[in-house]
């Protein structure tokens, strides 16, 4: 069994929440006291928004993006158990949180999330053993063999290979032909330019972290950068610098501590926009939508009043 890169992980696991204090009032009550006005500039919410989809946000060519639907079931192999339980109940958490149904114990895993010391060789026994996992017979289901080979070789603290497929949004049938086999046939319902009746579903999502890469890491910033790329189809070529996301977390170990505010908007406005607008552009657009109204709402959700806690 590996373990656990001990001195990082001891230290994760240490959370301490500084109660927030409420500034001494001035001396004397009766004085006035003249603020110069301040001016806040920033990029409007809808910028804002859009740029963080484009940064975060991959889905393979011809589909649009997913998520899943299908209640999920995490195994976590290679890790100390208190560590690998820690993984699982938190993923489970913010997909619950999604409104997402999570597979009971026993249950067949489509969330593999494997811990190496060596991950390279760990992906390539992967591909080599497990094609079926990874190049599924089924069109635009996966990033592609270039993008395939890269997760082979690549030295990236954390790794992951996705699955999705589309699906008949009225009937839940596989809306893709598999190699070899005929068309299917599909029932669409209100069709238009706007919706295609497709939804493309998240089917399985495997991850490798290589342990000898993730020296000053806290356990728990961890554990919500694997629930991101478990829950979200992500580029992993991307920069995300600029954008306020748990995945910049191996470009700055000590400043991300986890999921954002940002991160969890997000996740909840993919799974809560529409799922079937007729293009990628459209089904982007319309995460963009919701994300830049959820952002809206928490601007404009009233301060608490820490006098009275």
């Amino acid at each position: 069994m590996i373990s656990l890169t001990v001195l990082a992980l001891a230290g994760a696991l240490v959370i301490q929440d500084t109660p927030a204090r409420a500034s001494s009032p001035p001396a004397d009550l009766d004085q006035a006291v003249e603020i110069e006005a301040i001016t806040v500039e920033g990029r409007r919410t809808r910028d804002a928004a859009q740029a963080f989809v484009r940064s975060v946000a991959a889905a393979p060519a011809g589909a649009r993006l997913a998520r899943w639907k299908a209640p999920i079931c995490i195994s976590v192999a290679n890790m100390r158990a208190p560590y690998g339980q820690m993984m699982i109940d938190r993923i489970a958490d913010v997909a619950t949180e999604l409104d997402l149904e999570v597979g009971q114990p026993g249950c067949t895993a489509n969330v593999l999330i494997l811990a190496t010391e060596d991950g390279p060789s760990t992906a390539k026994a992967l591909v080599e053993g497990w094609r079926g996992r990874f190049r599924p017979p089924v069109d635009n289901s996966n990033m592609g063999l270039a993008a395939l080979d890269r997760f082979r070789t690549s030295e990236a603290p954390v790794r992951w290979w996705q699955i999705s497929m589309p699906f008949s949004l009225d009937t839940n049938s596989l809306a893709a032909p598999v190699a070899g086999g005929p068309p299917p046939n599909v029932s669409v319902r209100n069709l238009s330019r706007m919706r295609s009746g497709i939804r493309h579903d998240l089917t399985s999502v495997t991850v490798v972290i290589d342990l000898s890469k993730t020296e000053g890491v806290a356990l728990p910033a961890l554990i919500d950068y694997t629930a991101m790329v478990v829950l979200a189809q992500v580029d992993p070529r991307a920069d995300y610098s600029g954008q306020p996301t748990v995945l910049n977390l191996f470009s700055d170990r000590e400043a991300v501590e986890g999921l954002t505010d940002w991160d969890r908007d997000y996740l909840d406005a993919l799974y809560s926009a529409e799922p079937d607008r007729a293009s990628a552009v459209g089904q982007e657009a319309a995460v963009a939508d919701s994300l830049m109204r959820k952002r809206r709402e928490r601007a404009d959700a009233p301060i608490p009043n820490l006098d009275n806690q």
